[in-house]
């Protein structure tokens, strides 16, 4: 997206994407990020394992309501605009402090609604705990309204040691308010107040790492010349975080349905985060500053596509493989039910990894308007098949969701694959190694529990986990070791280059 009026204030007080050393930010970068989501996700998942053996899937539903009421209100917020200021080639501060003050007035004046309609929600949707769970839950509405200009900031410098270590505190003093109100007997609240006091923390850290205060240089044209990316950005974060599935089943089956699936989806989430999330928001800087440069944003997609499933294939397809006896063991056997949700969401998780890196490309090389239309069409179409499969049961809802991502998902392909300027069988190519690594993976910890058939379930897992590994490196390394290589080649050209 072109950008046609220059900022008052230049590209001063260090505003400029960078132009020399970018490999050895990204290496660096993607270190910090997977230390980051490595950090945060372990302590999510010791959250979310404790308070599961606490909780019933009707209070995840209560809760999983309540989020999905707030993300309703928080997509209508600005705070998408922020992709717009990492992206965007000539920002100045009249930029920041615009940004700033309207996401603090949506967001104050969004959580005034949802303090004041409460009690009403409530008792049409028939969960009265909704009325004192929303105005604790909105408080995110808030602090993440605040965080979002800093935190742009410290992206479109590339200081990813910055983000980590601010996600880390946040999400770790959240883990350990939970922990304790669960020792206490508070099971529910905790879930509720991790989330507000993670987002609070993350907010005061953003801060102290941007080196960031806002003024008063508001003005419309700066608006406007965010409004290009930024209203793309927004729709989409609209589309992706509104939760229009979780929303359709809490109301049509219930809170104990939509605990099974909340319960799925926070544990696709989570691998999700553990994956590509190391590498997406990397990726997304670095395409933005080798817009004109078409060979390197080549090799900085295929290397990082190659990296994504090279973690997001082995891990979704082994939890798959091992959910029926995992789940139940780990979490509860109230989980049982929820058991083939996870498998359908590690399905759904394979593309995801590589549709992560597909929408980096195609947002930040000038097509977000269609990257927004094609989210649009994927995530509206989830209405139709909800409505039309929730009477014969949240399994059967789950079987039509993969079938239509599984549809929709290679138009996102075709369209990288064209921007790249690049044959596609070369992409696909380059996913041979992690695609047969895992396939031989999932055989083996499919055939091991008949082996030793008298092991205990805790042991058998073990033994999955650790020898399914084995396996994986073995035929990746035998499948794709000149891509692994390339990919040490470039690694270590970027710890002693710059570009």
């Amino acid at each position: 997206m072109a950008d046609t009026a220059t900022p008052s204030n230049g590209q001063s007080d260090g505003l400029a994407h960078l132009s020399a050393g970018r490999a050895r930010a990204a290496l660096l970068g993607v270190l910090w990020s997977f230390l980051n989501t490595a950090v945060s996700t372990l302590l999510a998942a010791g959250v979310f394992l404790v308070t599961s053996r606490y909780l019933l899937p009707d209070d995840f539903g209560a809760v999983a309501f309540a989020a999905s009421i707030i993300t309703v209100l928080a997509v209508l917020t600005p705070t998408a605009f922020g992709e717009a200021l990492v992206q965007r080639k000539l920002l100045g501060r009249d930029h920041l402090d615009t940004l700033f003050w309207l996401t603090l007035l949506v967001s104050g004046m969004g959580y005034g609604i949802l303090v004041l309609l409460a009690p009403a929600i409530a008792d049409l949707s028939g969960v009265p705990l909704l009325a004192s769970i929303l105005p604790v839950l909105g408080l995110r509405l808030v602090f993440d309204g605040l965080l979002t200009v800093p935190a742009s900031l410290i992206m479109r410098r590339m200081q990813f040691r910055a983000v980590a270590v601010r996600t880390a505190i946040a999400n770790g003093i959240g883990a350990v308010v939970c922990l304790v109100m669960v020792l206490m007997d508070y099971a529910l609240w905790a879930l509720v107040a991790s989330q507000v006091i993670a987002s609070l923390v993350a907010m005061v850290v953003a801060f102290a790492g941007a080196r960031w205060r806002p003024g008063l240089q508001v003005r419309w044209q700066s608006l406007r010349d965010l409004m290009g990316f930024g209203g793309y950005a927004m729709g989409g974060r609209l589309l992706n975080e509104l939760r229009i599935d979780q929303f359709l089943l809490g109301v049509l089956l219930g809170p104990a349905v939509l605990g099974l699936f909340y319960f799925g989806r926070r544990l696709f989430q989570m691998l999700k985060d553990l994956t590509v999330g190391a590498f997406s928001p990397v990726s997304s800087v670095l395409l933005a500053s080798l817009q004109g440069e078409v060979e390197k944003r080549r090799r900085a997609y295929l290397v990082a596509s190659y990296a994504s499933a090279g973690l997001a294939f082995p891990l979704f397809a082994g939890l798959m493989a091992v959910a029926p006896a995992a789940v139940p063991w780990a979490f509860g056997q109230q989980w049982q039910s929820a058991v083939f949700t996870v498998q359908c969401f590690c399905a759904i998780g394979m593309m995801a990894g590589l549709g992560q890196m597909q929408a980096a490309l195609i947002r930040n090389l000038g097509r977000p308007d269609w990257w927004f239309w094609y989210q649009a069409v994927v995530q509206l179409s989830t209405v139709p098949v909800v409505l039309i499969f929730y009477r014969f049961g949240l399994d059967v809802v789950m079987i039509a969701i993969v079938l239509k991502t599984v549809f929709l998902w290679p138009h996102s392909v075709l369209m990288a694959q064209r921007m790249l300027e690049m044959p596609l069988w070369h992409y696909f190519r380059s996913l041979r190694g992690p695609a047969l690594g895992s396939a031989a993976m999932v055989v083996w910890v499919l055939l091991l529990p008949g082996l030793w058939p008298g092991a205990s379930v805790g042991l058998t897992l073990l033994l999955q986990v650790a020898s399914g590994a084995v396996v994986y490196a073995l035929v990746l390394a035998a499948t794709s070791f000149r891509s692994l290589l390339e990919t040490g080649r470039l690694l270590r050209n970027a710890r002693g280059k710059t570009q």
